[in-house]
């Protein structure tokens, strides 16, 4: 073989040989890429297969930090609800003490409103042949001589209260009524108001109410803390002009500015027995005035006060 011939096939050859070794190379260099795209592509899709099926629970820290806000949470809510009941049971317990000061009161309205009935002008004027007294007259017993005393802690009048019939013929059962404050120590549940009524002895008026006998209370208002003093009184009385009256007055040593009294006013603030739920006695105060038939029989002779109808 010429020379010549022998080295183009030798070129020819180390190029094949080259050009086989760059190839090889090359597929080398892509099967590195594939198996690292492929090893990528395998991590990608781990990650996302456990994003969404995820097989791990939560860790402790995080379970500590979600039962914390829980706990803060309903410490809140249950805060709330205890307050709110608190408060519902204290304006009960005031309701309640509320109620039964104006129910007292109440009491005591109606009680006046029959104050000084059956009075002289409901009476035959003639002798009682069983008394020997004059049916018009303040001492006699069916004769309801209207207000009889009255001070800061103290309301005493006469009148057919309840509506029954007296035992003579044509009379009326005459009550003498008495509300009295009976401070501190003077009895179980006091300072408290006491409303006493027992039937008429006849007599001076003032002197049959002072002596009840054996007739006690038939109700009672506890709690109440007013002083009954001229500073803080639980009975004020006005004239036709508006202007408080001085007491005490009674039947017998006032005469003109008892029938004079043209309304009345009631001052009860009273405080509850017990605590509530917020750690205090609940207080509550009533007022109530009340515009008078005042049919007082002091002035005597015969005359009738102004306000009397």
């Amino acid at each position: 073989m010429p020379r010549n011939r022998q080295s183009h096939v030798g070129q020819a050859a180390r190029l094949s040989v080259e050009n086989s070794v760059r190839n090889t190379a090359s597929s080398r260099t892509l099967l590195g890429l594939d198996r690292r795209a492929a090893h990528s592509a395998s991590s990608l899709w781990s990650v996302a297969q456990g994003r969404l099926c995820p097989t791990q629970g939560f860790s402790l820290i995080e379970m500590m930090v979600v039962l914390a806000i829980i706990s803060i949470i309903m410490a809140s809510v249950f805060k709330s609800i205890d307050l709110t009941q608190r408060t519902s049971r204290s304006q009960q317990v005031k309701l309640d003490l509320t109620q039964q000061a104006r129910e007292f009161v109440d009491q005591l309205t109606r009680d006046l409103r029959n104050s000084g009935y059956p009075y002289q002008r409901n009476m035959a004027n003639a002798v009682d042949p069983a008394n020997g007294t004059n049916f018009i007259s303040p001492t006699h017993p069916s004769n309801a001589p209207g207000l009889i005393y009255v001070d800061n802690g103290s309301l005493w009048f006469a009148g057919n209260v309840d509506g029954t019939a007296g035992a003579e013929a044509g009379t009326a059962k005459v009550e003498i009524v008495r509300y009295d404050y009976v401070p501190a120590g003077a009895g179980p549940g006091c300072p408290c108001v006491r409303r006493t009524e027992f039937q008429r002895s006849g007599g001076d008026p003032l002197t049959d109410a002072s002596t009840p006998g054996a007739a006690v209370a038939q109700l009672e208002i506890q709690g109440v803390q007013n002083a009954a003093t001229a500073a803080d009184p639980i009975f004020t009385v006005y004239d036709d002009t508006g202007v408080a009256l001085v007491l005490p007055v009674d039947f017998d040593n006032n005469a003109t500015t008892l029938a004079g009294i043209n309304s009345l006013k009631v001052v009860m603030t009273v405080q509850a027995a017990q605590i509530d739920s917020t750690g205090v006695r609940p207080v509550t105060t009533v007022v109530s005035s009340v515009a008078l038939n005042n049919c007082s029989e002091a002035l005597g002779a015969g005359s009738t006060p102004a306000y009397c109808q």
